[in-house]
């Protein structure tokens, strides 16, 4: 039986945008983004495309932490951020609607549409592109009394992590606090940022 699939598209570092195909199943479509995207990942609602429809702009959300290649600047006035690592341009129901929600198939020549308008307002990056300080910083309770701001250093694998906590393609372990962050194979530990730290 064919799978069903639906059109997006993706950027990856050094390339031309392309359309990218997804299954459309629900958890399929799921693991199918974060596979693309090597991770977790967190949505950034770009322009609204009809009543109720926008197109989002999916992004690893640990790309910085990662080390990813610098792809592309969002365009003016917000040019000095930078997508980092690939990023998938898709089109979902934005919440106006209660009774709405998910992700939408654009028809190919919309597709090939905003590709060209990608290209020309997303200008690419040259490789030598470095993160702010503040786009490292990440926060436990923001907006509260107990706010902490921190950023993740990586570390050997820890001989005895303790008991894990899954949460998507990230396991974290440290009880409630989550000191410990894997990914990829990779070992994270939550370092308390500096009075310094940017907070938005």
């Amino acid at each position: 039986m064919e799978e069903n699939r639906m059109h997006a598209i993706l950027i990856e570092p050094e390339k031309e945008p392309e359309i990218l195909l997804l299954p459309t199943e629900g958890l399929k479509h799921e693991e199918a983004i974060r596979d693309v995207l090597e991770g977790n990942y967190g949505a950034v609602e770009f322009f609204k495309i009809q009543e109720g429809i926008s197109l989002f702009i999916l992004i690893n959300d640990l790309s910085i932490v990662l080390g990813m290649k610098p792809n592309r600047r969002f365009p003016s006035p917000d040019e000095k951020h930078i997508i980092f690592g690939k990023a998938i341009f898709i089109a979902a129901y934005n919440g106006e609607s209660a009774d709405t929600e998910g992700t939408l198939d654009m028809p190919e020549k919309m597709c090939r549409i905003f590709i060209e308008q990608i290209k020309q307002n997303f200008s690419a990056c040259d490789g030598s592109e470095k993160p702010d300080d503040e786009d490292k910083i990440y926060y436990d309770n923001k907006g509260q009394e107990n706010e902490r701001a921190f950023y993740w250093q990586e570390i050997k694998k820890p001989v005895h992590p303790g008991r894990s906590i899954a949460a998507g393609r990230v396991n974290f372990y440290g009880q409630e606090d989550h000191e410990i962050m894997e990914i990829n194979g990779r070992f994270f530990k939550k370092v308390t940022a500096g009075v310094k730290a940017k907070k938005n």
